[in-house]
């Protein structure tokens, strides 16, 4: 049997595997012996709601995602890293914008470059903005999050996870907090969720 021949075989019998990240910072992610291809899904982190002293805030911004398919060898690297969770506010003021995922590398099929960046943060009358991403052959910005007469409500993030309601924490990968303020009693506002990584080999 040629060289050539057992190579496909191996490649055949790989068996599919996805790694899944939830926290990480400047991480190795090293490719399974037989995998030829993967998949990257790269999900940034929920700004937080923001906060009104006088009615409701805005609801945070939802996380972007990035995707892309390429080629790869047993062995080769990615550095990654996973957006953390956005505290919300206890004071009056624009909730923080959510962390941004990135995973970078070079491979056999060419380099990678993706970058998830988070929602904006809540204003205290108008919601944040969904973050942005570039690097995948597919980029998704997350849906921005409601104002105070909408309700507040947190933008939900690109990956489909759903923002928080007033005063309540985004829902991961990537979901937006909720507003808060006077009309909610004075509570925290909503965290934005964390961020999300994942590589899919075949």
């Amino acid at each position: 049997m040629s060289g050539i021949q057992m190579a496909l075989l191996g490649a055949a019998g790989f068996s599919a595997v996805t790694n899944t990240y939830t926290s990480g910072t400047s991480a190795t992610e090293t490719v399974p012996t037989g995998a030829t291809s993967v998949v990257i899904t790269v999900d940034g982190g929920g700004g937080a709601g923001g906060y009104n002293n006088t009615t409701l805030g805005g609801g945070g911004g939802g996380g972007s995602r990035a995707a892309k398919t390429i080629a790869v060898t047993g062995g080769n690297t990615f550095t990654y890293t996973v957006g953390s969770t956005t505290a919300g506010r206890t004071t009056q003021g624009i909730g923080g914008t959510g962390k941004t995922s990135t995973v970078s590398g070079t491979v056999s099929g060419g380099s990678v470059s993706m970058t998830a960046n988070g929602g904006v943060g809540g204003n205290t009358n108008a919601g944040g903005a969904g973050g942005s991403a570039t690097g995948g052959d597919v980029n998704t910005s997350g849906d921005s999050g409601l104002d105070a007469a909408s309700g507040g409500d947190g933008g939900n993030g690109a990956s489909g996870a759903a923002g928080g309601a007033a005063a309540t924490a985004g829902s991961p990968p990537g979901g937006g907090g909720g507003a808060s303020g006077l009309d909610m009693g004075s509570v925290v506002s909503g965290t934005g969720a964390r961020g999300q990584v994942s590589f899919a080999y075949t």
